[in-house]
């Protein structure tokens, strides 16, 4: 029987367990505040969570138990999570990082922003996590409890890129040393000032300056765009990055591109859709005018192969004015396995505008399939061809060396038809090597052609590659069955080659 003074203990001590018990805080208390400069993708999805309201806030290093199951969403703010247990919807975390332990499940979006996502093979995850680790989130405690989450962009500045606005310096076989200089202002808030790039670049060889300005106006996933200034161009970039391509050409002689010189404008609207699956679709009006450049051949540490610096291709010099429509579909499935593809037509008519007539189309894919423990198959492919007249020199592509076929020379191959094929699978290797990762052995097939009505078509080229990969450094042997099983040992960058057909 309890008398006065028992009931106050058990009271008390109910109180006490209440306090000392992790409780998760309204969801009302948490505001975010976009901003031109975050990842709209993460914004979606936790611009979602909160209009909801039904999801569990967490700002304490917090460890969900294998029995625990949340049947709704978690947000996490400046803690860590580790998941054991199961999370019927969404989790995004703000500064914050997240473990997926063995037999954790996580069956919504996973968003990590300003933190860092750590996710065991052994975990169960709905989608591939959207990692917006890179973004320079704030995130503010009010006095009165609430959470501010403010994304970068939310306010008007002028911002310089890079070294107090000097950008990484770049090199190639038509300019040598190309030195950046810029400044970019954020709009923030406002809905009429434009997102603005200014860029001016200093061509050593040539000794001569060029520029331009990108104005943007993002409306949500929407976008609508105006640019214009004179620079050099390349249609083959999607072979090695603008620095890769830089290393090989100073170092070993080796330039993957063919350039041209243009004066342009164009003006695009960007309609993008979708959450898990992200679907965009661009409409750009341009105008160029090219101009050739001459291979200067200039310096490099060693002669990768013989005779320097391979030729660089001539174009017409005449005014282009085109319209192009490019549509691109992104979707991940689990952890390791997704898919990108792009199709692009460019339509250009003299007796509407310019002096050139041509129909382009263009595609390309990238396939991601994740099959036994971290095992992958890659599987990727590029091409376009003509739909009328030939498409003029500034608008080829070029194959050869590291990145697209290894055995072939550097813009061996070259025209306004061109495919090229491969399929990757990697087999990584034990635990990570610091930051660099695990070494990772891997097999690639390759296959490619590229060529134009006024030369007689070549034969394809087909090229097998045994590799080692350690972080971003690669190393293979290469064998071409087609040209009588010529063997190359080269060394390069890991390919990052997601679908883009822009300059």
């Amino acid at each position: 029987m309890f008398n006065s003074r028992s009931c106050w203990r058990l009271w008390a001590c109910a109180a006490l367990a209440v306090a000392l018990t992790p409780v998760a805080l309204p969801g009302q208390q948490v505001e975010l505040r976009r901003g031109s400069q975050g990842s709209a993708h993460a914004d979606d999805v936790l611009e979602a969570v909160l209009e909801r309201g039904s999801y569990e806030l967490i700002v304490h290093d917090t460890v969900l138990s294998a029995d625990a199951v949340i049947e709704g969403d978690v947000l996490v703010i400046g803690a860590s999570l580790r998941v054991e247990g199961r999370i019927l919807g969404d989790l995004v975390g703000v500064q914050s990082d997240i473990f997926a332990r063995p037999g954790g499940r996580i069956d919504g979006s996973v968003v990590v922003i300003g933190g860092g996502f750590y996710g065991s093979s052994l975990a169960e995850l709905g989608s591939r996590p959207i990692d917006a680790a890179a973004y320079v989130y704030a995130v503010e405690l009010r006095e009165d409890g609430s959470y501010l989450i403010t994304a970068p962009g939310s306010e008007a500045q002028v911002r310089l890129p890079g070294l107090y606005g000097l950008l990484l310096p770049l090199y190639d076989r038509v300019n040598a040393l190309t030195l950046t200089a810029g400044v970019d202002l954020e709009r923030g808030g406002s809905v009429w000032l434009p997102e603005a790039r200014l860029r001016v670049r200093y061509r050593s060889v040539r000794r001569t300056f060029d520029g331009d300005l990108d104005l943007a106006w993002p409306l949500g996933r929407h976008e609508l765009s105006l640019s214009g200034g004179r620079g050099v161009r390349s249609n083959d970039s999607w072979i090695n990055d603008d620095v890769a391509n830089s290393v090989y050409a100073i170092v070993g002689a080796v330039d993957t591109r063919n350039y041209y010189d243009a004066y342009f404008t164009e003006a695009g609207v960007r309609l993008g859709f979708g959450s898990e699956t992200l679907w965009q679709n661009d409409f750009v009006f341009g105008w160029e005018r090219a101009r050739s450049l001459e291979n200067r051949d200039p310096f490099s540490l060693f002669d990768a192969r013989a005779g320097g610096f391979q030729p660089n291709l001539a174009v017409i010099e005449a005014d282009i004015a085109s319209f192009a429509f490019t549509s691109s579909v992104g979707v991940w499935v689990g952890q390791t396995s997704g898919l990108d593809a792009e199709i692009s037509i460019e339509v250009a008519e003299q007796d509407v505008a310019g002096d050139l007539s041509f129909a382009l189309l263009g595609g390309a894919l990238r396939a991601e399939i994740g099959t036994t423990g971290d095992q992958t198959l890659l599987l990727e492919g590029r091409g376009q061809y003509p739909l009328s007249d030939d498409a003029p020199p500034q608008r080829w592509r070029a194959l050869g060396a590291w990145g697209s076929l290894p055995t072939l020379v550097p813009t061996g191959r070259a025209g306004d038809r061109m495919w090229w094929v491969g399929a990757t699978y990697r087999v990584p290797l034990g635990t990570d090597i610091g930051r660099l990762g695990r070494l990772a052995p891997w097999l690639q097939y390759a296959a490619g052609n590229a060529w134009s009505d006024l030369t007689p078509r070549p034969a394809a080229v087909h090229d097998i590659g045994l590799g080692l990969s350690l972080g971003p450094l690669a190393a293979a042997v290469y064998t071409s069955p087609s040209d009588d099983f010529k063997t190359v040992l080269t060394i390069g960058f890991e390919a990052r080659r997601w679908p883009s057909t822009r300059p």
